[in-house]
């Protein structure tokens, strides 16, 4: 495959004819190589032309198995040969496989590859577990891709691209219940929706772990000291290891790029999923045609392609909708709209996790700083109580795997409704009101048991300023300080991490905090507003029998909303005691809370990456 050197002749002889002939800025050489204008009239804002010869745009594309839906494929190269990227690369999962009859694999993937070959441009491949699993797999992915080993590299424009097979070698014996029902699957023998998809989850699940070889290890541990300064490097696989308990030899892979910018892209989960890990970016791609997972409108779930600029400052990474990309007479070419898959959402930014008795459990990652760094998701979690948890949500906590949970509840708050956590996780208790025990937050709702008394002493404003004036404690009193101290610092240990932490309803106490943490990593204020407000979503609907319980014992409805919901007026008065006191949120930390700078830095580090 040739990828590399078209027209470089003709840009250097260009470039040296307009050094030689002029003297003037980069923009000005620019400008006489490429752009001739009126020299009166310039409707222009700059001639900062995005043409610099040594960036490039290329194309990654995800799975295409599991019960894969006909005609996704052709559409897709159908559309990217209207993008025109210099090349594509796949994150595996081409056939649905699992067969040991060597002329129905070669039949699968002759289908794939006469789609393939309309494709303008080179596209290159890892393996997927649909792609090699059962003897002869191997022998026919082998021979289809043209390769010699399943793993590989390439570098192109001083970019090194990293080629890794966690297939290696592939898992050829799974269980005999799994494959007994993943062969029910195929001859048509299992028909219900939900039946097919958890067939297919369990065989996913099996095929989900991760083998990466010693010797596939010692191979990209020569190609990277091989190529030590390349301006990035760039690493493609099909299951994502860092979803995973145990990492294996890909914790040996993380270590070899541990000092080097790079970036990472994996598929198998057919979702969408966007991390910050030890300061770099990692994607888990959604699907190019492959099943649709689970419930089909969730968080993540989209046929797409990613779409990356390199440049020196590193790639510039977007998606498109396969939906979204239209032909010159605006329309998708070659299949219906409708066999193509949309997102509800794309990330689950600020989004509550859908667990239903912790409505308001919330990431705090993916929010993008001022300076365009992105908050690291899947280490600090937002909540509110947890009490009465059913086992199978329980096990969705569980799955995220944290090692400690802070609870700012009082200690009434506590004896009433305790808290439970996963098996294992460290649970502390910070009582940040514990210096104003009858503030708002925490005796409000206990006044709502008497109607009348309720409609007095809190409506008419008062309630709202009741709350108000219980944030500038969170700001000021002494307990506070001292507990949101020790919550500041715990979440900005790598050891405590993941963590979570909450109070009753995830929205004061812990509104606080988080707006204060995202405040602190560069978060535009607009956005921290947003992650504050959005507890609305999910409480109020959360408590609305008991909103209508009071209403209907004669409370004005107002009073509950404002004690149950949020009001932007309630975080004013939270920043404003900050800057009254402190001037800044950084000096909030060193000063109120005796967070110093260097600390406060390995927090922004740990978060946003130090690269």
């Amino acid at each position: 495959m040739t990828i590399g050197i078209r027209s470089t002749f003709r840009d250097h002889v260009l470039i040296a004819l307009a050094a030689l002939l002029m003297v003037g800025s980069s923009a000005d050489i620019s400008q006489a190589q490429e752009f001739r204008g009126d020299k009166q009239s310039k409707p222009y804002t700059n001639l900062n032309f995005q043409n610099d010869p040594k960036n490039f745009q290329f194309a990654v594309i995800g799975d295409h198995a599991g019960g894969h839906r006909i005609g996704v494929l052709g559409s897709a190269v159908d559309l990217l040969n209207l993008l025109r990227p210099e090349f594509v690369l796949s994150v595996g999962d081409f056939i649905e496989g699992y067969d040991k009859d060597k002329k129905v694999l070669e039949a699968q993937w002759a289908g794939v590859s006469e789609k393939l070959k309309a494709l303008a441009m080179p596209i290159f491949f890892v393996p997927g577990n649909h792609d090699l699993n059962f003897d002869p797999s191997e022998q026919v992915w082998f021979k289809r891709v043209g390769a010699k080993r399943s793993y590989s590299h390439f570098v192109y424009k001083d970019v090194l691209f990293l080629l890794l097979s966690t297939e290696d070698p592939p898992k050829k014996n799974p269980p005999k219940e799994i494959l007994e029902k993943y062969d029910q699957l195929k001859a048509g023998k299992i028909s219900d929706p939900e039946e097919v998809r958890k067939a297919i989850a369990e065989l996913e699940e099996w095929a989900g772990k991760v083998n990466i070889s010693d010797a596939q290890v010692s191979y990209f541990k020569r190609v990277l000291e091989a190529n030590p300064n390349v301006r990035w490097t760039l690493a493609f696989m099909h299951s994502p290891p860092w979803s995973l308990p145990d990492l294996g030899n890909f914790a040996k892979i993380e270590a070899l790029l541990a000092d080097r910018p790079y970036t990472v892209f994996a598929g198998h989960t057919h979702t969408y999923n966007f991390t910050r890990r030890k300061g770099r970016d990692y994607i888990t791609m959604g699907m190019t045609g492959g099943a649709v997972p689970g419930a089909g409108d969730s968080v993540g779930h989209m046929d797409h392609v990613a779409w990356v600029t390199m440049t020196d400052k590193g790639p510039v990474i977007s998606n498109l909708l396969l939906n979204g990309i239209l032909d010159k007479r605006g329309a998708v070419p070659a299949l219906q709209d409708a066999l193509l898959h949309r997102p509800r959402q794309v990330t689950q930014t600020g989004l509550s996790l859908g667990i239903k008795s912790v409505p308001n459990l919330r990431d705090l990652g993916g929010y993008t700083t001022s300076d365009g760094s992105i908050v690291a998701s899947g280490l600090v979690y937002r909540s509110n109580q947890l009490h009465h948890i059913n086992a199978d949500d329980m096990k969705k906590l569980a799955g995220l795997r944290l090692k400690t949970a802070f609870d700012l509840r009082t200690f009434d708050e506590r004896s009433s409704r305790p808290g439970e956590v996963p098996q294992g996780v460290s649970y502390s208790w910070l009582d940040v009101l514990a210096d104003a025990p009858q503030s708002g937050p925490a005796q409000l709702e206990k006044l709502m048991e008497e109607p009348k008394k309720a409609n007095a002493e809190l409506g008419g404003g008062k309630v709202e300023a009741s709350f108000e004036a219980a944030y500038r404690e969170f700001v000021s009193l002494p307990s506070a300080r001292l507990e949101f101290r020790k919550l500041f610092l715990a979440m900005g240990d790598r050891n405590q991490l993941p963590t979570l932490f909450h109070c009753t309803t995830g929205k004061d106490r812990t509104g606080w905090a988080a707006a204060a943490l995202l405040t602190l990593l560069g978060v535009p204020e607009d956005k921290v507003y947003e992650d504050y407000l959005r507890s609305n979503d999910y409480i109020l609907p959360a408590y609305k029998r008991v909103i209508d319980k009071f209403v209907a014992a004669g409370v004005d409805r107002q009073i509950p909303e404002a004690i149950f919901g949020v009001n932007k007026e309630y975080l004013d008065a939270a920043f404003d005691e900050m800057k009254k006191n402190y001037g800044s949120i950084e000096k909030y930390f060193s000063e109120g809370l005796g967070i110093d700078d260097d600390q406060q830095k390995s927090i922004r580090e740990l978060y946003l990456g130090s690269s």
